[in-house]
């Protein structure tokens, strides 16, 4: 719903809520007082100050970039910063030791973050009324910065997110090592990954913005929001003897100035020669593009930016190889990550034994092939659906491994190989392959004719079988007894392993329910990959040491044998393999013309 507020309130409002959250971030940790507070006040302010100043200068595009990207960042700190009030000692903010719970300075932090955010929100609201973003708020595809700005921008975010879920330092101090974000319980948890997905989204929205003035704004502004949480930490480290930066900090600095120093490569690349950008008019009845009138990028925003010329074809191929050389960097990381040593351990600790990692090795195993096939023109298109969804896999397996590594890591003489390296290396990839291989189904589905949709019956009754089974096969464990680890999502305890069943389950029944949706082809395909999905659940059971005959096998293995039976069957009959479908093509059929094989040739809509 579009926002009834004056066009003209706007910007002021912006400044207005950007301005007053500043000043209470500023203040919040004076009370009842942190070791680096007035570190803490100057970063609070960074991002406030370059807004106004870009304003003063007539950079109204750019000011509103800057202040959209923080605001979003605000957002997932607010998450991440409310274990502030419930369980400060669990919290995520090292700088912030001295608070506790109901102290002012937690209030006033999360009421400061709270109007970023909004400041954010009408500093999109701007944006988007005045034509620098695409219509209806929706990621450009085709940016007037350089090319690559977008892959770039997602990488320095994704570098930086990485180095925030790691462990900040080591200390020898007195309470014991700081323990990684992904090794907390609960809402820190939570937090955390909320913070690295608004890092990332800060960066994809900044990036993809049609005005280049926005692009740099943005940039910078999503690198503000990383540094203020970095900086502290690592100021924490050098200010006490007892501490030392870990990685984690290193990549998350690493990925904050990459940020900056992108917006510095954007600025300069359009600076002097202006943005042309394409745009789209009716000429004679026909549509034609054309090119505006270049634009100096320091000139202010005076007329709104027209559309982008819009290629879904070029832009699906793409967005379909990148997401299969991804899927393939993540299938070699896994195998990678199940034949090395994870740990870096002293000479006089025992060598660590995870028998959970070899179920990354039958990960690598299918995922190199299916990423070879999405890259494949011939294989591709079809391949693209399956390798989407078995991509789900690699989070599954690493979220029990991860947990566990990231529970001894910080302790003395334990220090990270590089096994964990590949391990976080190998989600890193499978996470960013999906979001490439969604984005490409999204671009290849501007070209179907939803017209001639029709729905399958037949088949959306299987799926729905198969859905349904889906429940216990994830949520009930695959052994009975204590000790073999978390295998389903109702084990306690809930952690990191318990998020990454959570995920499989959720991709693997919208690929259910969305496939009678599709033609019959992509539907198979989805359903292949929920079945790659289901059979490295069972996989599982082989890091089970001998005892597991005298112990059993627990609901959860049986209903996932079940459910991988029932998505096989869902398979056939979507693509109508079998005598009774072979007589229906020979004679025509009823409900549908029909192809090779029996398929029905319904126009549907692709995934």
């Amino acid at each position: 719903m579009r926002s009834r507020l004056p066009a003209g309130v706007l910007t002021p409002l912006t400044v207005g809520l950007t301005s007053a959250g500043a000043l209470l971030l500023a203040a919040a940790p004076r009370f009842p007082g942190s070791q680096v507070w007035p570190l803490l006040a100057v970063l609070a302010s960074v991002s406030a100050v370059v807004t106004v100043l870009l304003l003063v200068a007539g950079q109204r595009t750019a000011a509103l970039g800057t202040a959209a990207a923080t605001g979003v960042i605000a957002a997932g700190r607010a998450l991440l910063d409310g274990q502030l009030l419930v369980a400060p000692a669990t919290a995520v903010r090292p700088e912030l030791a001295p608070f506790a719970g109901g102290a002012p300075g937690a209030w006033l932090l999360l009421a400061g973050e709270l109007l970023t955010a909004l400041g954010g929100l009408a500093a999109f609201t701007a944006l988007e009324r005045s034509g620098a973003l695409a219509a209806g708020g929706a990621l450009a595809t085709s940016s007037a910065s350089p090319a690559g700005t977008v892959p770039r921008a997602v990488g320095c975010a994704a570098l930086a997110g990485v180095g925030l879920l790691l462990v900040p330092f080591a200390t020898d101090g007195p309470g014991g090592p700081p323990r990684a974000t992904l090794a907390l319980p609960g809402w820190p948890t939570l937090g955390g990954l909320a913070l690295v997905g608004a890092v990332v989204l800060a960066a994809v929205l900044a990036g993809a913005a049609v005005d280049v003035r926005v692009v740099v704004g943005g940039l910078v502004g999503a690198a503000c929001g990383v540094l203020a949480v970095v900086l502290p930490r690592v100021a924490v480290a050098e200010l006490t003897g007892t501490h030392l930066v870990e990685f984690g900090l290193v990549l998350a600095l690493a990925g904050g100035f990459g940020l900056l120093g992108l917006a510095a490569w954007v600025g300069q690349a359009r600076r002097g020669r202006g943005v042309s950008v394409p745009s789209v008019r009716v000429a004679g009845g026909s549509l034609r593009a054309v090119r505006e009138p270049a634009v100096p990028i320091l000139a202010p925003i005076s007329r709104p930016v027209p559309d982008p010329v819009l290629d879904g074809a070029l832009l699906a191929a793409r967005c379909r190889l990148l997401g299969g050389r991804l899927g393939v960097l993540a299938g070699v990381c896994a195998v990678a990550a199940a034949l090395t040593d994870p740990l870096s351990l002293a000479a006089d600790l025992p060598r660590a034994e995870l028998p959970t990692l070899r179920v990354m090795f039958a990960v690598g195993a299918a995922l190199v092939p299916l990423g070879l096939a999405t890259v494949s023109r011939s294989l591709g298109p079809s391949a693209r659906p399956t390798l989407a969804v078995a991509l789900v896999a690699v989070p599954m397996a690493a979220g029990e491994p991860l947990s566990d590594l990231l529970e001894v890591l910080g302790l003395d003489g334990v220090r990270a190989g590089p096994g964990l390296w590949l391990l976080i290396g190998s989600v890193a990839a499978a996470l960013a392959g999906a979001c490439a291989l969604v984005l490409g189904g999204g671009f290849d589905r501007e070209d179907v004719d939803l017209s001639g949709d029709r729905f399958d019956l037949l088949t959306a009754s299987a799926a729905s079988a198969a859905a349904l089974v889906a429940v216990p096969a994830f949520w009930l464990p695959l052994i009975n007894g204590a000790g073999w680890g978390v295998t389903g999502v109702l084990q306690p305890p809930f952690g990191l392993a318990s998020w990454g069943l959570l995920a499989a389950f959720a991709v693997s029944v919208g690929a259910l329910l969305i496939g009678p949706r599709c033609r019959p082809d992509r539907a198979a395909s989805l359903l292949v990959g929920v079945a790659v999905v289901l059979v490295v659940r069972m996989v599982r059971l082989i890091s089970v040491p001998d005892e597991l005959p005298r112990t059993g096998l627990g609901e959860g293995a049986w209903a996932t044998g079940l459910c991988i039976l029932l998505v096989l069957g869902t398979g056939v009959i979507a693509l109508r393999i079998g005598p009774w479908w072979v007589l229906s093509s020979v004679g025509g059929g009823a409900g549908g013309r029909t192809g090779r094989g029996g398929a029905r040739e319904w126009e549907k809509v692709e995934p």
